[in-house]
C-alpha cells in the first residue's frame, strides 16, 4: 500500500482529503503538532507523527518521508485573525520554516517521494487587485500576504531537484462548517446579512470538492507540475455573493459592514475581507482538470440547501 504524508490534516481541506485518499487505498501518515488530537479527528489515518513545523525535522519524520509515495503539505498558521506583529511573524514563519523543513528532509532521504504538493494562496497576487484579472502567469503583488506566499512557494520549489512539485494557490474556500462562508451564516440567519466593505471587491472562491479533486488529479497525472490557481473559473463580487446568499438562505442582505468597522476588529488583517482578487485557473484547466462547481449559485446551493 502506498503511503502519503499529510501536514495540516486536521484543517478544513485536510480532513476531507484524508477521507478521499483513504478510500482510494492509500495509507495515510499525519504529521501534526498534536498527534493525539489528530488521532481523534482523523480516524481514517494509519499513523501519526509529532511535527513542529521547523526547519530541522525529527529523525522519525525523515524516516517516514523516506520511501513515501507523496507528501501533501497543507499546514500553516491561520490568517483570519487580528494581525499583531507577533501574529504576522507566526503566519510567515509557519509557512517558510514548515515548508523548508519538509523540503530539507525530502532532499536528504535515499528514496524521496514521487510527488510533493504544497499549498499556497491567491494572496500571492496582492490583497486588492481592483478589476485586474490574474492567471498563474501574472506577477506577484505587494503587501504582507503576497510576501508570505512568495517565500512559501520559494521554499516549496527547492524540492524540484528531488521530486515532482505542484503548488496550489488556494482561493476562498466555501464550507458550511468552517472558514469564511461558515462565519457569514450566523448574521444571515439573524437577518443581519449583507456586504462587507464596498461590495465591489472580487471573491475568487472554490468548493472543497474541487481542491481535493485537483490534488487527486495532480497526484495521479505525472504531467501536472508547477503552480496552479485553485479557484472556480467564475469569480463574483462581494455584492453578487451577498445577493446569492440572500436568495439561497431566503434572508435579506441589507446589512453593511464598512471598512472602518473591520479595521477596528481585525486591524491590518481586515484586508482579507475588504481586498480582493479576480483570479482565473488557466493552468489548472489546461492540465485537464474539470471543475465540478463552476457557478457560485450552484456551489452555495450544494453546501447550504
Amino acid at each position: 500500500m502506498k503511503s502519503i504524508i499529510v501536514t495540516g490534516g486536521a484543517g478544513l481541506i485536510g480532513k476531507k482529503l484524508i477521507k478521499v485518499l483513504s478510500e482510494a487505498g492509500y495509507s495515510i501518515i499525519v504529521f501534526s503538532r498534536s498527534p493525539d488530537r489528530a488521532r481523534r479527528v482523523l480516524p481514517m489515518a494509519q499513523d501519526f507523527v509529532i511535527w513542529n513545523g521547523e526547519v530541522n525535522v525529527s529523525a522519525e519524520c525523515t524516516e517516514k518521508i523516506n520511501g513515501a509515495y507523496a507528501v501533501i503539505h497543507l499546514a500553516g498558521e491561520p490568517v483570519a485573525k487580528r494581525w499583531s506583529d507577533q501574529q504576522k511573524k507566526a503566519i510567515f514563519e509557519s509557512r517558510k520554516n514548515g515548508t523548508a523543513g519538509i523540503v530539507k528532509a525530502i532532499s536528504q532521504v535515499a528514496n524521496p517521494p514521487q510527488f510533493f504538493f504544497s499549498a499556497s494562496a491567491i494572496g500571492f497576487y496582492g490583497s486588492d487587485g481592483g478589476d485586474a484579472i490574474f492567471t498563474e502567469f501574472s506577477e506577484a503583488g505587494a503587501g504582507f500576504l503576497a510576501n508570505v506566499c512568495i517565500e512559501w512557494e520559494k521554499q516549496a520549489m527547492q524540492a524540484n531537484e528531488f521530486t515532482r512539485v505542484v503548488i496550489g494557490r488556494i482561493g476562498i474556500v466555501f464550507d458550511a462548517r468552517e472558514g469564511a462562508l461558515a462565519k457569514m451564516l450566523l448574521p444571515f440567519s439573524l437577518f443581519l446579512g449583507g456586504k462587507i466593505g464596498t461590495g465591489n471587491q472580487w471573491m475568487s472562491w472554490v468548493h472543497p470538492i474541487d481542491i481535493i479533486g485537483f490534488i487527486m488529479h495532480a497526484l495521479e497525472h505525472a504531467h501536472v507540475k508547477g503552480t496552479f490557481n485553485l479557484v472556480a473559473p467564475a469569480a463574483v463580487t462581494m455584492n453578487r455573493f451577498t445577493e446569492l446568499m440572500s436568495a439561497v438562505l431566503h434572508r435579506p442582505s441589507w446589512f453593511h459592514v464598512p471598512d472602518i468597522a473591520l479595521s477596528i476588529m481585525l486591524g491590518e488583517g481586515a484586508v482579507i475581507a475588504t481586498g480582493g482578487q479576480h483570479v482565473l485557473p488557466q493552468r489548472t484547466i489546461e492540465s485537464g482538470y474539470r471543475f465540478q462547481f463552476t457557478d457560485c449559485d450552484q456551489a452555495l446551493h450544494d453546501l447550504l440547501d
